[in-house]
């Protein structure tokens, strides 16, 4: 009797034995690890403080890493991420994003965390320029320029890192590969806030070339060793005559027809960007409501710091016990039900926190319905949108939730200036509740289309790339 053949997985021309499966879920997940590292504990700690240190007020900082960058990211990740889809190269159309922009952003990370001392060094390099100004005053301006440079280069991995999912990870697979995901997400929070942050104003230079070292390994990795499949070349691009902007005009408005012609869509992307207009000004005002609760010496950081830790652990936790939840569960269903639990804990913390002992439980609490909803929802994008040009979709998600938290940045650095820190959780809930009625609106919209039994994105004629479903299912 002839043994059975081992189990294997595809993904378009890839073939997976389990051990090769494993580990590009092993690169995948480093990836994701120092990512968010990175993101999640590093910049978004160390840089208000830096505002803090040299005076910057929290209009100021919400209207640069709030307002400006997702700006910015409106106008740029439509631009990457449909030339991303389009690119065909010997290493793949997603990873020379990730190779090329590596090494500068890793520089850039670096030079972040020396904002003073380059301020002194221009001083005395520029005296008929600068000499008249305080250094902080120079420091703040550096620092927004590198900043907002640095978030510039992190939307290449922040879009094309997750554009990789689909073209790399099995389709039946991508539920659980999210919630690992997640795990590794919290992991990298954790790392920073059990190690790091009670050394955030101390040591700041230290954290910041360490992670970008990390970042730098391994990204380089990732592309090294997850190969891509082979794609069939692109659709041809429509020839159209007249000026630059005639053409760059025609352009812009294909790619608008092909996103936003269907109330699908739409109930998609501002399901998802009101999450994001909710959280987005809450995590970047988290550390003032703490210190505001729990007072601003190092000893009261590292006891913000440990409900930090509280909270990583308890993500860990739930992302586990997700990944198999995630194997039979429809992420749509996960996200409406994260919505209900976030919206409920936020209105509890809104209005119960009184003290130090409270704002731990009510932000745990808060956090964990988080998880829940991000652990649910990771895999939700290759679920709903067309693969045939995920890129494009994802960042027609990434234009609707980055222009909505743009124009809510100012508005909240300035309703926090005015009326106090406590009302971050009142923020958090007031967008919550509006996500929510939309997340059901969208499951009603996936249930007339077919749902469980017989869904299928909608797409119109010209957004179909003929060709595309040979290589990217299994």
């Amino acid at each position: 009797m002839t043994n059975p053949a081992p189990k294997t997985w595809t993904v378009g021309t890839l073939r997976y034995t389990r051990g090769q499966l494993i580990q590009v879920f092993v690169w995948l997940l480093l990836g994701d690890f120092v990512l968010h590292l990175m993101d999640n504990g590093v910049v978004p700690t160390l840089v208000p403080l830096q505002f803090q240190e040299l005076s910057g007020s929290k209009t100021l900082y919400n209207l640069i890493a709030v307002t400006a960058v997702n700006l910015l990211y409106t106008v740029l990740v439509p631009i990457v991420s449909t030339w991303s889809d389009r690119t065909r190269t010997r290493i793949g159309r997603r990873r020379p994003f990730l190779l090329y922009t590596a090494p500068i952003l890793a520089l850039v990370l670096i030079l972040l965390g020396f904002s003073v001392n380059i301020a002194r060094w221009l001083q005395v390099q520029l005296p008929g320029w600068l000499g008249g100004y305080e250094v902080a005053a120079v420091a703040i301006v550096i620092t927004s320029v590198l900043f907002v440079a640095f978030k510039l280069l992190d939307m290449f991995p922040q879009s094309v890192y997750y554009y990789l999912w689909p073209d790399v990870i099995p389709n039946e697979l991508l539920g659980m590969f999210g919630a690992l995901f997640r795990v590794f997400y919290a992991a990298g929070s954790l790392f920073f806030n059990y190690f790091l942050i009670q050394i955030a104003k101390t040591h700041p230079e230290e954290i910041y070339i360490g992670s970008a070292v990390m970042y730098l390994v391994a990204f380089l990795m990732l592309v090294w060793r997850v190969k891509e499949p082979e794609y069939p070349p692109p659709a041809p691009a429509e020839t159209r005559s007249g000026s630059f902007f005639a053409r760059a005009g025609a352009v812009a408005v294909q790619y608008f027809r092909d996103c936003f012609s269907h109330a699908f869509y739409w109930k998609y992307f501002l399901a998802m960007a009101l999450f994001q207009c909710a959280y987005q000004p809450f995590i970047a005002n988290l550390i003032f409501l703490g210190q505001d609760v729990l007072g601003r010496s190092e000893a009261n950081l590292a006891t913000y710091g440990k409900i930090l830790v509280v909270k990583d652990f308890l993500w860990i936790a739930i992302y586990l016990g997700l990944v198999p939840v995630m194997a039979k569960v429809h992420p749509l269903r996960a996200g409406l039900f994260g919505y209900l639990l976030m919206l409920a804990c936020a209105t509890g913390a809104f209005f119960f926190i009184q003290g130090p002992w409270t704002f731990g439980v009510f932000t745990v609490l808060t956090f964990a319905a988080v998880a829940i909803y991000l652990g649910g929802t990771a895999a939700i994008g290759p679920k709903l949108l067309p693969l045939e040009k995920y890129g494009q979709f994802a960042s027609a998600g990434a234009v609707v939730f980055r222009l909505s938290v743009a124009l809510v940045g100012v508005l909240a650095g300035i309703v926090f200036d005015k009326l106090g820190t406590q009302y971050v959780y009142g923020w958090l809930a007031f967008f919550l509740a509006i996500g929510t009625v939309l997340m059901w609106m969208l499951y009603r919209e996936w249930q007339r289309l077919g749902g469980d039994e017989s869904f299928t994105p909608p797409l119109n004629h010209h957004a179909a790339a003929q060709g595309f479903e040979v290589i990217a299912k299994p």
